[in-house]
């Protein structure tokens, strides 16, 4: 057997009989702006500070899509597409899906100060120490990861985008709907 024809059986037993779903998750992902990683890939454990107070870890978001943002209040690009994620969660947010947003090397002062006293309607964390954000090899920011339900990574972006196109929204409804294992 080929090794093209023994990954795509392997890619078959992986999407349950699903090579197309999974070719096309992975264009949808490309004209969505991100790139679709081969095999979900687990996604590091953290625990972090919330702006808003307590702790949060990756696990407290299990049975959710997560749009996982890193980012700082002193990026301008950041500051740029930090509207279009509001707006992603406005349009899709609740039980099945979230924004989920890692102020990297940030204080909550000036993470405070950009919101204006506005809560983004998702969750803030801070990554003071950048611990999270080299655990999940975000060298720099912006870097966003699309998560599915189980917290795997499945497709990323490194740089600024405008997160609440329709094209993005269409990506993780696919997600939504197709990943529920």
């Amino acid at each position: 057997m080929s090794g093209i024809r023994i990954i795509l059986a392997a890619l078959l037993i992986l999407t349950g009989g699903s090579a197309l779903a999974t070719e096309d998750f992975a264009e949808h992902a490309r004209i969505a702006g991100m790139e679709a990683y081969p095999v979900p890939l687990k996604a590091p454990a953290f625990r972090l500070r919330a702006l808003e107070g307590g702790m949060r870890a990756r696990h407290d978001y299990r049975g959710r899509v997560v749009l996982l943002n890193f980012w700082g209040s002193w990026c301008p690009p950041c500051r740029e597409e930090f509207p279009s994620l509001q707006r992603l969660q406005q349009a899709l947010g609740g039980q099945d899906f979230t924004v989920l947003a890692i102020a990297v090397a940030d204080s909550a002062t000036a993470v405070d100060r950009f919101l204006e006293g506005r809560p983004p309607g998702f969750d803030v964390l801070l990554d003071d120490e950048r611990k999270t954000a080299e655990a999940y090899r975000a060298a720099g920011v912006p870097v966003t990861y699309l998560l599915d339900r189980q917290g795997r990574l499945l497709a990323g972006k490194t740089g600024p985008q405008h997160w609440d196109s329709p094209q993005m929204q269409r990506l993780i409804r696919e997600t939504i709907h197709s990943r529920k294992e």
